[in-house]
C-alpha cells in the first residue's frame, strides 16, 4: 500500500471466525486482510514488543496526538462506506500468513501484513497509529473471545477430583 492512509477499521466475522483488517486509502484503495486466531497472537505480540520499546501503552496513550484523536472522536466514526473503491487485494480480501516488520528513518514502524501469495498491506506507524492499531486489534479480541492477549489464555484445568 503506498497511498495514504484514510482509515481503517478492524471486526470479528463469527462467521469466518477470523478478524478482517479494512483499510481505506486518500486515493480510494480498500484494502481487505483476513486474520485467523494464530496469526492475531503473532501480530498482538510483535505489537507488544513494540509498544514496550516506545514505553508502553500509557506513555503512547497520554501523547498529545494520541489524546487529540480521541478528542476528535476516530474510535466513534464509523468506517466510511465509499463507493467506488478499488481492491487491489480482491473484493473477499486475502489471508494473512506473513509478517514483516522494520524501522523507517523517522523511527516509525513499518509493518507488512502479507498473504502467502504476498500481495498485502504494508502500515507506517507512528507512535500514535501504532497505539490505535493495537486498540482497534484488542477491541476485536474482545469481541471474538479467543482469550489472546490482555484476555490471558486460559490453561487447561488439569487438576484431578
Amino acid at each position: 500500500m503506498s497511498d495514504k492512509l484514510h482509515q481503517i477499521n478492524a471486526q470479528y466475522s463469527n462467521k469466518e471466525d477470523r478478524i478482517l483488517i479494512r483499510t481505506s486509502t486518500e486515493n480510494n484503495n480498500e484494502y481487505l486482510i483476513w486474520l485467523t486466531r494464530r496469526f492475531t497472537k503473532l501480530l498482538l505480540d510483535i505489537l507488544d514488543k513494540e509498544i514496550e520499546k516506545r514505553g508502553g501503552t500509557t506513555s503512547l496513550g497520554v501523547k498529545k496526538e494520541t489524546k487529540r484523536l480521541y478528542t476528535e472522536g476516530a474510535f466513534e466514526k464509523p468506517y466510511a462506506e465509499e463507493n467506488p473503491k478499488n481492491h487491489p487485494l480482491g473484493k473477499e480480501g486475502v489471508l494473512a500468513y506473513g509478517i514483516k516488520t522494520g524501522t523507517d528513518e523517522k523511527g516509525n514502524l513499518i509493518l507488512e501484513l502479507q498473504s502467502e501469495s504476498k500481495k498485502g498491506i504494508t502500515f507506517n506507524l507512528n507512535d500514535t497509529l501504532i497505539y490505535m492499531f493495537y486498540s482497534l486489534l484488542m477491541q476485536s479480541i474482545e469481541r471474538s473471545e479467543w482469550q489472546i492477549g490482555q484476555f490471558g489464555e486460559r490453561a487447561p484445568n488439569s487438576q484431578l477430583h
